[in-house]
């Protein structure tokens, strides 16, 4: 009989193979609510919101459309229908925003954003929901860039035709007209990109209260951009006629001629869609997350902050030779002498397609911002000076005593004020525009009249 021993049997310590515990791990992540991954991915877009919003460049009235279409969304919240393809499919167009930080524009990028998150939870199927959370970003600086001056031309150009069918005598020159002898300019505040704005998010919001399909929303929104055009020449009409002194016992102001202006767009886009009110109906029942789509979502939230604070190299800013030794303005010439670039400079010219470059010029200070293409970084002056924290005033155009035509501007901090005058020069033919968006489209269609420089003179008021 062998004998009996008191130690414990011998165990064998077997350690936990790396697959089993990826799959731990992978088991934690989906235990993980979906909304978490999203959040971290959208920190990029919501960061870049954050500082649009703040720069001044943009009303933040994208904010009212924002809060308008998730408070619709809770409201249908039983009739958002999703499927395991769409969970997917939100997630892949999730990813290639996060992906695109370092290649899209961050307008695209917040675009692709909204559209993940929206297929996510089902709510690309309400045509209206996906219009108001379209119109939640800020547009309102690249509408009027892009827009601003088509819009003009055509009331200038309406406010003609509608004053000659009363035998006036009215011609048109760009955006100012002539009546009686008085030049009166469609200025940028005119030009009715804000009525537009404020139209399609009318459209939007009756279709998303409405329930519209996709087709009568999109015929909705044509119908808006149809009754915003003529409308604003009629404001731009009775603006010029009140101007020049036609209606001097006219009762509504300025503003009050907008707001009748855009009455006239919004009864009848009302009529018109809440006419094709549909009821609610009930989905049959939320898709189960996958694997697949938390998959993509855990792999967008990782990568997110990553490139984010990742810094790639930029191509340097073409050669555009020696800048000048002098500058005239007002019939002034007087010799430029360097400054050195501010931190703010210097970072916005990591990203800017041209030259940059500031001088003192006798009392006042020049900047000069030279590009060889039509760019949308060119933007004016009031956007930078906004976003510093300064309080400037509407640019209005003016003629110096020397001919030439700026647009010029007050700007206002800690009580002191600044005169601000820029225009926009050609150096192919000599050609000068005062408004940022004419000179865009001026540059798109005659590309070889370049390079471009924008001049900027600040005088201390």
């Amino acid at each position: 009989m062998p004998p009996i021993s008191n130690a414990p049997p011998m165990t064998s310590l077997a350690l936990t193979p790396p697959q089993s515990r990826c799959r731990d791990l992978a088991a934690g992540l989906f235990k993980i609510h979906p909304a978490v991954f999203q959040l971290i991915a959208l920190i990029p877009v919501i960061w870049w919101f954050a500082k649009r919003l703040n720069d001044g460049s943009d009303e933040p009235l994208g904010l009212l459309t924002l809060g308008l279409g998730l408070v619709l969304a809770w409201r249908d919240r039983k009739s958002l229908l999703t499927s395991p393809l769409t969970r997917v499919a939100g997630a892949v167009l999730l990813a290639l925003s996060v992906l695109g930080i370092h290649w899209l524009p961050p307008m695209v990028r917040a675009g692709l954003a909204i559209s993940g998150i929206a297929t996510w939870y089902g709510i690309h199927r309400h045509s209206g929901l996906m219009g108001l959370l379209m119109l939640s970003l800020p547009l309102a600086a690249s509408m009027q860039f892009f827009l601003g001056y088509p819009l003009r031309v055509a009331a200038a150009e309406g406010t003609v035709r509608l004053l000659e069918l009363g035998s006036l005598v009215v011609t048109r020159s760009g955006t100012q007209v002539e009546l009686g002898g008085q030049v009166v300019g469609v200025d940028p505040a005119c030009g009715g990109v804000r009525m537009l704005w404020h139209a399609l998010a009318a459209a939007m919001a009756l279709a998303a209260i409405h329930r519209l399909t996709w087709r009568a929303t999109i015929i909705g929104g044509l119908f808006a951009i149809a009754l915003v055009i003529p409308a604003n020449v009629l404001r731009a009409m009775l603006l010029v006629v009140q101007e020049c002194g036609r209606l001097p016992n006219i009762m509504l102001g300025h503003d009050g001629i907008g707001l009748a202006s855009f009455i006239i767009v919004l009864l009848p886009l009302w009529l018109a869609i809440s006419s094709r009110a549909r009821p609610a109906v009930p989905a049959t029942g939320a898709a189960p997350y996958g694997r697949t789509g938390l998959s993509v979502l855990a792999f967008s939230a990782a990568l997110a902050p990553l490139l984010m604070f990742a810094t790639p190299r930029r191509p340097g800013p073409p050669d555009m030779g020696i800048g000048p030794d002098v500058f005239t303005f007002d019939g002034l010439t007087l010799p430029l002498t360097p400054l050195p670039p501010s931190p703010a400079e210097m970072a916005f010219a990591e990203s800017f397609p041209g030259t940059l470059a500031s001088y003192q010029w006798g009392g006042s200070q020049v900047i000069l911002r030279r590009v060889n293409e039509a760019t949308r970084r060119l933007h004016q002056s009031r956007d930078c000076l906004r976003a510093a924290g300064f309080e400037t005033t509407e640019a209005l155009t003016i003629r110096l005593g020397d001919g030439t035509d700026w647009a010029r501007f007050h700007a206002m901090r800690d009580g002191v004020r600044w005169t601000i005058s820029e225009r926009i020069t050609s150096g192919g033919n000599g050609a000068s525009w005062t408004d940022v968006s004419a000179w865009y489209w001026a540059a798109v269609r005659h590309p070889l009249n370049g390079p471009w420089q924008a001049e900027t003179v600040i005088t201390k008021s």
